[in-house]
């Protein structure tokens, strides 16, 4: 009897964990699996899928001009997460908001070695005290460049005129657009917004720990 105890319990110890486990697997929603956007598409509007997955957008390398007025190139992906976004030449209000949020987001690179930045400004203004601390160096690049080229970076390459549904703003001036490691578009940020902040923390922490585990 004792045996066929032990035996019941022993089952029951390995069988119920792996069950609630399938059903998980199976029923249940994970809330941490980031959006993909932008399905790429044939000439004729239909999604392109391959062996079962649908393809999506790789943001393609951007070419500006480095603050030095040098050639910059930025290039995405090749397992490096980036957060992206605009900086205007006069920075008001709204933009010291985005700056604060910014030194905020800057401050996981400490534990996130894979995480960089990328800020696209249209002038750059050598010793601007508006500027969030840490920009322009290793790690967090800075493109310049005519307003015609930061206007075609910033809505056809970044797509940052990507209307989100329910979100507080979307004003090119501060939306943050978060690329995984593959290069492709994970989410889009009101980069001026505490709340959006938090959020945009919290799913660079889920790509990171994603590409840990695979």
């Amino acid at each position: 009897m004792i045996n066929f105890r032990k035996a019941g319990l022993l089952i029951g110890t390995l069988v119920i964990p792996a069950l609630i486990f399938v059903f998980l697997k199976l029923f249940a929603t994970n809330h941490y699996d980031l959006p993909y956007y932008h399905p790429e598409v044939n000439a004729d509007g239909s999604v392109v899928v391959n062996n079962g997955d649908t393809l999506f957008y790789t943001v393609p390398e951007i070419s500006l001009k480095k603050p030095d007025s040098s050639a910059g190139n930025v290039v995405f992906g090749q397992g490096k997460v980036t957060v992206a976004g605009y900086l205007p030449e006069t920075c008001d209000d709204s933009c010291k908001l985005l700056v604060n949020q910014l030194e905020r987001l800057s401050v996981l690179r400490e534990n996130i070695q894979n995480l960089k930045f990328l800020t696209i400004c249209q002038k750059w203004n050598t010793g601007d005290t508006d500027y969030p601390q840490g920009i322009n160096t290793p790690g967090w690049d800075v493109l310049t460049g005519s307003k015609a080229e930061i206007d075609s970076v910033l809505q056809k390459v970044l797509k940052l005129q990507t209307k989100i549904a329910g979100s507080k703003t979307n004003s090119l001036e501060s939306k943050l657009v978060l690329i995984d490691a593959n290069g492709h578009v994970r989410g889009y940020y009101n980069g001026a917004d505490s709340e959006e902040t938090d959020r945009l923390m919290a799913e660079i922490k889920i790509l990171d720990y994603e590409k840990k585990s695979n």
